[in-house]
């Protein structure tokens, strides 16, 4: 772990250019702050829009590792993004330091994690996981440990579940999910203390957050049956080469589990496995419904509940989007995102 480290003066520039599209590489990072800032990875760099004028209004690049005597080094690919979730107006002219509301967090695939404050466009937290091995980062999350302090989630690798006090930049909590993948966090929105990580094969991990210590931290088991057969021949495939330590999103692209709670339902969420829509309940630990995939569709790619309607969204991995009907938890339609 390590305390804030300012890069060169001229890496922070304000550069109003997009650096270049998102690749497979940033594993589709990208979050929508309370005040309507889009975030995004593109390779090394984040780009920052205003989500109601599709205005750029910010290129981030983040800087790349440095050590004692070494020479200057590429940058990673930045491979998540999360805003610190708090609810407030986003004033970007403000002079005022430290708008906290403007935190970003940022992690690569050397397993580095920047908060970076956006209006100074600076990093003022250096999060630097155990160098050996280097676990690159799967997916981010902002907890609420305290009424007044968050702490970070993230999946480290293909199965190390981390989370680290903001304050200190040191680990305060780990678990090994292994053999798991872990794909995915989320908060629970009528919980900022709980969360739930989901894997690829359907290990669902429920997480309490009740403080800032080890002991403080609540953690259970639950299982959603799924066929794996896909998964296990990708496996085997990937056992045939050298053995990686890369996260769920880098060793298999195109398998995606991913899930999403519901924002009109406690202990409901959404769960999409590549070939399978299922809704699970977490007080009854059971599944209430499951549906494959719709006629036409390609993969499921991702899953969003409608924050206003019962309507769920399904992306597709041929660009197609599924819309459910949470009344009768079916399809609704189904539309080719590229027309």
């Amino acid at each position: 772990m390590s305390s804030s480290r300012p890069p060169p003066a001229d890496s922070w520039d304000c550069n109003f250019m997009l650096p270049g599209p998102p690749s497979r590489n940033n594993f589709g990072s990208a979050d929508l702050s309370p005040s309507g800032l889009l975030a995004f990875a593109s390779g090394s760099s984040i780009s920052i829009l205003d989500s109601r004028s599709l205005q750029l209004i910010s290129t981030i690049p983040i800087p790349p590792p440095t050590s004692a005597g070494s020479v200057a080094s590429l940058s990673p690919f930045v491979t998540a993004v999360k805003w610190i979730p708090i609810s407030l107006r986003c004033d970007l002219l403000s002079t005022e330091p430290g708008s906290s509301h403007l935190l970003l967090a940022a992690a690569d695939r050397h397993g580095r994690v920047a908060l970076l404050d956006f209006r100074l466009r600076s990093v003022v937290l250096w999060i630097d996981p155990d160098p050996n091995p280097k676990l690159g980062i799967q997916d981010l999350c902002w907890i609420v440990s305290k009424p007044d302090s968050f702490v970070l989630a993230a999946i480290n690798g293909p199965s190390v579940l981390s989370l680290y006090n903001t304050t200190s930049a040191s680990c305060m909590w780990k678990y090994d999910a292994s053999p798991e993948y872990l794909s995915c966090i989320r908060r629970n929105p009528f919980d900022a203390r709980h969360f739930c990580v989901l894997g690829l094969k359907g290990l669902l991990l429920s997480v309490r957050v009740l403080g800032q210590k080890e002991d403080e931290v609540v953690v259970k088991e639950l299982q959603i049956q799924t066929d794996c057969t896909e998964l296990l021949k990708l496996e085997r495939e990937l056992s045939a080469g050298a053995a990686s330590l890369s996260p769920a999103s880098g060793l298999f692209p195109l398998y995606m589990v991913k899930f999403t709670f519901s924002p009109h339902w406690r202990h409901i969420i959404f769960v999409t496995f590549p070939r399978e829509l299922v809704v699970f309940d977490l007080q009854y630990e059971t599944p209430l419904f499951s549906a494959a995939l719709p006629r036409g569709c390609a993969k499921f790619l991702d899953v969003l509940a409608d924050p206003n309607n019962d309507l769920l969204y399904c992306a597709h991995l041929d660009g197609k989007l599924s819309i459910w009907q949470r009344k009768e938890i079916k399809e609704a339609t189904s539309r080719n995102a590229s027309s």
